[in-house]
C-alpha cells in the first residue's frame, strides 16, 4: 500500500473521529481528532464563531449532539507532514456545512489543527 493512500485512510480516520465526536457528544472522540490548540472559524447568520475548539465546540455538542447527521469527506490532500479535507455535512442541527480541516502529522499521528466552516442553509 503507498504511502499517500495509508495516510488518507489515517486521515480519514481522524475525520471520522470528529463526526462521531459531533453526533454522539461524546468530547473524547474531539479530544482524540484534534490538537489540544486547534481553533475554528465560521459564522452562522451575523453570528461569527472564532472559538478553540476544545473548550469551545466541544462544549456545545456536549450540550445538544447531532444525533446522527450526513458527513461525506469530498477531498483529502495530503503533501508530506501537512494535509487539508473538504467535509460537506448534512442535517448538524438542521444545516449543511462544508468545513475544511487543515491537519499536521503531530509526533506521528494526524491531528486537525484547524477548521473553517460555511454554513450553505437549512437541510433539505
Amino acid at each position: 500500500m503507498s504511502t499517500a493512500i495509508s495516510d488518507a485512510q489515517k486521515i480519514a480516520a481522524v475525520v471520522d473521529q470528529y463526526t462521531k465526536g459531533c453526533e454522539t457528544g461524546d468530547g473524547s472522540y474531539l479530544k482524540a481528532a484534534f490538537h489540544p490548540d486547534a481553533r475554528m472559524y465560521g459564522a452562522l447568520g451575523p453570528d461569527r464563531h472564532d472559538i478553540p475548539v476544545l473548550g469551545g465546540m466541544d462544549a456545545a455538542v456536549a450540550e445538544q449532539p447531532t444525533g446522527g447527521h450526513d458527513a461525506q469527506i469530498l477531498s483529502i490532500d495530503v503533501e508530506g507532514d501537512a494535509a487539508c479535507v473538504k467535509l460537506a455535512e448534512s442535517g448538524f442541527w438542521g444545516l449543511d456545512f462544508i468545513d475544511y480541516f487543515i491537519l499536521s502529522r503531530v509526533n506521528g499521528n494526524w491531528q486537525i489543527v484547524g477548521k473553517a466552516f460555511t454554513s450553505t442553509g437549512p437541510s433539505t
